[in-house]
């Protein structure tokens, strides 16, 4: 008898937002701090600025159309490898969720204060 693994389509759902500043769990820069520039939840990635930062060298493209040379950018990490990082306390904590009378908002684990507000929901 065989297990069979089945993928369901779909994003991954996650409790760390754009704009949140995230502390890297494992890899070479473990213990780094950043802030989330974009999401790719389908993937199960993040890309974090100044962090996991490589070099791509490029060709010319067909008429000019881009710039030769080795640039650098920030590839995406594993959603798995993040943790967030309260704004008050200073300290890595999970994100918890708290319903109240005015709706449902996200809060720290460790200290109770509301975290920022997600990009949606400015």
């Amino acid at each position: 008898m065989s297990i069979v693994l089945v993928q369901r389509p779909g994003a991954l759902k996650t409790k760390i937002v754009k704009g949140d500043t995230v502390m890297i769990r494992r890899g070479k820069e473990k213990g780094k701090r950043g802030v989330v520039k974009a999401m790719f939840p389908k993937a199960g990635l993040a890309s974090v600025e100044g962090l996991n930062v490589v070099k791509r060298h490029t060709k010319q493209g067909a008429g000019g159309a881009k710039s030769a040379g080795i640039f650098e950018k920030e590839s995406p990490l594993p959603i798995s490898a993040l943790q967030y990082v309260c704004t008050s306390c200073n300290v890595p904590s999970r994100v918890k969720y708290d319903v109240g009378p005015n709706g449902k908002r996200r809060v720290c684990g460790k200290c109770g204060e509301p975290a920022a507000e997600t990009v949606k929901g400015r």
